[in-house]
């Protein structure tokens, strides 16, 4: 083991050329002094790569408008095959164009900090119902839109089966909603708190 010797530098020396001689100083004579393991080997290979590699998470498509010829059936299956592949749940958000709630939630849905919870976290899709002529079957399938009123929100896991919805008309008064609220309501959805 190579002891830790101070450099050679002149005795006036300006603030940062002291502190970046000190660094030096002080890197140079840890490289040859990193032993931890009690057996006197050197450890710095194991610490030149000590984080994992995680595959980037590619952001999912975050719609803002309600497609009354798209076929809502069709892209919630899309959806959740795409969940099961990567475990995002699906958040299927039920809505109309004429619906200033679901109007306000669309705005705040491309808050930055919202949107990328949504890109990030989960699937995204977005269902017209019309004047409640339209998908109403689909709806159905999870949740009442009499009662829940629109925007009505249900997150699914990627088995199908239901994570959490609006059911009780929290988001039917999106106007009232900040951002932040909507963001701890999706956050909440993917980290329930745990019954001990």
């Amino acid at each position: 083991m190579r002891p830790l010797r101070a450099p050679t530098v002149p005795t006036v020396l300006p603030p940062l050329a002291l502190t970046c001689a000190l660094l030096l100083a002080l890197l140079s004579g840890l490289t040859g002094c990193v032993r931890v393991d009690g057996r006197g080997e050197a450890l710095a290979p194991h610490y030149a790569h000590p984080f994992v590699s995680v595959a980037p998470v590619v952001p999912a498509p975050v719609p803002t408008t309600y497609d009354a010829s798209a076929d809502a059936s069709a892209e919630v299956a899309a959806a959740l095959a795409q969940s099961r592949r990567d475990g995002r749940p699906v958040l299927v958000e039920f809505g109309a164009a004429w619906c200033a709630d679901c109007q306000a939630l669309a705005q705040r849905v491309g808050d930055p900090g919202v949107k990328l919870l949504l890109q990030r976290d989960y699937r995204l899709v977005t269902v017209d119902v019309g004047h409640y002529d339209r998908n109403t079957a689909l709806a159905a399938r999870w949740i009442d839109l009499k009662r829940s009123g629109i925007p009505a929100l249900v997150v699914l896991n990627p088995s199908g089966s239901v994570r959490a919805t609006t059911a009780d008309g929290s988001f039917a008064n999106a106007r009232t909603l900040s951002s932040d609220a909507i963001a701890n309501r999706l956050v909440g959805w993917l980290y329930p708190p745990s019954r001990s």
